[in-house]
């Protein structure tokens, strides 16, 4: 009886271990669901900006989808495999946040590149001339100050 209880103490406590970050068959690796999420983000943006901004007659959900199939036509996979995967993502909340704080950071970043790329030299600074030659009309000298009491 004894050893009985303890065969099957072993198997709860054996299949309690399993390993919960990997993820099952068919399910997208998070690497590659975090650039399809991010796609997908983008897309929303640019019709939010672009698209429906301009005509207001347009079916939303349609022009959606419309540009969510190019998207995983460009990741190659299906609707079905995503919706299975954002599932799975969502039911496990620990990869869920990694997935959607993988996506904060990379915002932050291509904010940052586009910040870095838009700073030019200040072209007034380099336009000056150079004032401290002795030569000049008005020479800049510190004049000290005679004070009154």
């Amino acid at each position: 009886m004894r050893f009985l209880l303890l065969i099957i103490c072993c198997i709860f406590i054996l299949t309690g271990c399993k390993n919960k970050d990997k993820a099952s068959a068919g399910i997208i690796p998070q690497k590659k669901m975090q650039a399809i999420v991010w796609d997908m983000m983008r897309a929303d943006q640019f019709l939010a900006d672009f698209v429906f901004n301009k005509d207001s007659s347009l079916d939303k959900t349609s022009e959606s989808m419309k540009l969510y199939n190019k998207i995983f036509d460009i990741h190659h996979i299906t609707k079905d495999q995503f919706r299975e995967s954002f599932s799975y993502y969502k039911t496990h909340p620990d990869l869920f946040k990694l997935l959607m704080d993988s996506l904060s950071q990379t915002k932050t970043e291509v904010q940052a590149e586009v910040v870095k790329r838009s700073i030019r030299p200040d072209s007034f600074k380099q336009s000056l001339p150079e004032m401290t030659k002795s030569d000049s009309i008005m020479p800049f000298r510190k004049k000290k100050l005679i004070s009154v009491e």
